[in-house]
């Protein structure tokens, strides 16, 4: 199962999801919250100190930049450019968005869709 971890209170990270589920027209990928109970069971608290999504797929587990361009790659978007980034300047990138997230508050709890509700491991 290929589960999209993420923190379900920040405002781009939701957004990111619901974008994501929108894209996954094969049905292949779950989300759970990062505070969630299948989070803490299948993570085991081995990233507790990463503050990025998590990307579990097939055994493997990715996270920041990476994660996303495994993510666009398992959706079949084309990658390439992304990748011709050097990782140490995508994950800088990277970890100064996630850093800045929180000035993304919501004021509002977003209902997801039905298509999203059943995609979404508790």
């Amino acid at each position: 199962m290929n589960i999209i971890y993420f923190d379900d209170q920040c405002l781009i990270c939701n957004r990111f999801v619901k974008i994501i589920s929108m894209l996954d027209v094969e049905d292949k990928l779950y989300f759970a919250a990062l505070s969630s109970k299948i989070a803490e069971q299948k993570l085991a608290h081995r990233f507790d100190a990463v503050d990025s999504v998590i990307y579990s797929r097939d055994g493997d587990t990715y996270i920041y930049s990476d994660a996303v361009i495994a993510i666009l790659k398992d959706l079949h978007i084309n990658v390439t450019l992304l990748k011709l980034i050097p990782l140490n300047i995508r994950n800088s990138l990277y970890q100064y968005v996630a850093k800045k997230r929180y000035r993304f508050r919501r004021n509002y709890c977003e209902i997801p869709d039905a298509r999203l509700k059943m995609k979404i491991l508790k």
